[in-house]
């Protein structure tokens, strides 16, 4: 058989939610600059899922980090999750859309 194929796994705003209240994790927005700056979740970073299979190496050196990846409504964040697991990152978790998400946002 060929290599483990490393996935990612899919969470909801409540369990992203305790991620992020409780250890150290990397938020990452993967929209478009211009619906980044409309509103996104506090800490986020914008990594725009089309340049970020060019772009994650550079922006995310760890590995190993916890990743938290969102986008408006979802296919994008799965997307983006599915490139960051294929360039060896270990901890991603997809947690959908800010359209679905129930706590804070800020601009």
């Amino acid at each position: 058989m060929g290599m483990f194929l490393q996935t990612f796994h899919t969470i909801s705003p409540e369990e992203a939610k305790k991620m992020m209240d409780g250890k150290p994790v990397t938020i990452l927005d993967v929209r478009e600059p211009s619906e980044y700056a409309t509103g996104h979740i506090p800490g986020a970073r914008n990594l725009p899922v089309g340049s970020i299979r060019r772009t994650a190496q550079a922006e995310l050196p760890d590995l190993d980090a916890t990743i938290l990846v969102y986008c408006l409504t979802g296919a994008r964040s799965a997307t983006a999750c599915t490139i960051l697991t294929e360039l060896g990152y270990t901890a991603v978790y997809d947690f959908g859309g800010i359209a679905l998400w129930p706590y804070e946002i800020e601009d």
